[in-house]
C-alpha cells in the first residue's frame, strides 16, 4: 500500500524515470521506518491540561488509556490517587520532574486524580483535586503503554531487544511465544533483593536486563514492557499467588487474556489460585 502510494505521488507530480524511483525508494523508506517500531510512547500535548495547587494533569491523550501527571516542587512525600467510583489506585507521586505517565485502568468514564502530602508518618492531608470524564477510543489501550510500574522509554533496550527478537513474528501468539520464552531462560531470580526490598521498589526493565535478575515484579514488567513494545496488550498483575504476595501478567492473545507468570516457569513455582488485587 505505501510503495503503491509513493509511486502514484511521483507519477502525479510528473515525475517519470529516475526521479520517480528515487521518489518511490523514499516513500518506501518513510513506510519502513514509521513500520519498524510500533511501541507507542506518551506524550505531554498541552492540549487539555487541569491544575490545582501544584498539581498538573495534562488529559490530552486520555482516549489513548493514560494521563501524564507532574507535580510542582516540595519538601513533603507525595501520594496520589486515581478514583473512579469506588474503584481506586494510589501511587507515590515524586515532585519536581517531568510529566510522568500513568494508565486509566478502569476504562472510559469519570475519573479524580487527588495529591495527598504527608504529615507525619503514615498522616497524610488532601492537596489538589481534579476531576475529568475519559473515553477511551479501546479499552485495550492502557496495556499498549508505559506507566510508572511497567516503565521505559524510546531509548530503552528492553524496546529494541523486543523489536530485534519479534523481527518476521506475524502474530501476537508468536511474539508472546519468543518473549515469554527469552524472559524465562534469561532472568534468575534474586533472593537477596526478595528479602531486602523496600516499600515503594519500582522494576527498572533495563537493569532487570543488564543484570539478568530480578524479582517477580521485574520479571512481569520485563515481559509487559517487551510485549508492548511489539504492540501485544499486556497487564503487569499484583496480588496473591495461593497465600504468597506476588505480580504476574496477562496477555491479550485472540481477543482472550491469557494468564502468563514467567516467575513461576522459570523457577517451577505451583500455583493452584491467583487474586487479583491490582492490573497496571
Amino acid at each position: 500500500m505505501c510503495s503503491k502510494w509513493g509511486v502514484t505521488m511521483a507519477k502525479r507530480q510528473g515525475f517519470h524515470g529516475l526521479t520517480a524511483l528515487v521518489l518511490f525508494g523514499f516513500f518506501a523508506l518513510i513506510c519502513y521506518a514509521v513500520a519498524a517500531s510500533i511501541a507507542l510512547f506518551p506524550a505531554a500535548d498541552g492540549l487539555v491540561t487541569h491544575k490545582d495547587s501544584g498539581l498538573t494533569v495534562d488529559a490530552s491523550h486520555s482516549d489513548q488509556g493514560y494521563i501524564m501527571v507532574k507535580h510542582a516542587a516540595t519538601d513533603k512525600h507525595l501520594k496520589m490517587r486515581i478514583t473512579q467510583g469506588n474503584d481506586y489506585y494510589t501511587y507515590d507521586l515524586p515532585s519536581g520532574t517531568d510529566f510522568q505517565p500513568f494508565g486509566l485502568p478502569f476504562g472510559s468514564g469519570k475519573y479524580k486524580i487527588q495529591v495527598f502530602k504527608q504529615v507525619s508518618g503514615k498522616r497524610y492531608s488532601n492537596a489538589a483535586s481534579i476531576s475529568f470524564s475519559a473515553s477511551l477510543a479501546d479499552e485495550t489501550l492502557p496495556y499498549l503503554y508505559p506507566n510508572q510500574y511497567v516503565s521505559y522509554g524510546e531509548q530503552s533496550q528492553a524496546v529494541a531487544l523486543a523489536e530485534t527478537l519479534c523481527k518476521g513474528a506475524s502474530t501476537a501468539q508468536d511474539k508472546l511465544a519468543i518473549i515469554q520464552d527469552y524472559v524465562v531462560r534469561n532472568i534468575q531470580y534474586d533472593y537477596i533483593l526478595a528479602i531486602s526490598v523496600q516499600s515503594g521498589y519500582l522494576p527498572d526493565v533495563d537493569h532487570v536486563l543488564a543484570t539478568g535478575k530480578g524479582i517477580c515484579f521485574d520479571y512481569a514488567a520485563l515481559l509487559a514492557c517487551m510485549l508492548q513494545a511489539v504492540g501485544v496488550p499486556a497487564k503487569l498483575e499484583i496480588g496473591y499467588a495461593d497465600k504468597l504476595y506476588h505480580a504476574w501478567n496477562s496477555v491479550l492473545i485472540n481477543d482472550e487474556w491469557l494468564h502468563i507468570d514467567t516467575t513461576a516457569e522459570a523457577n517451577n513455582m505451583q500455583v493452584r489460585k491467583y487474586t487479583t488485587e491490582r492490573t497496571y
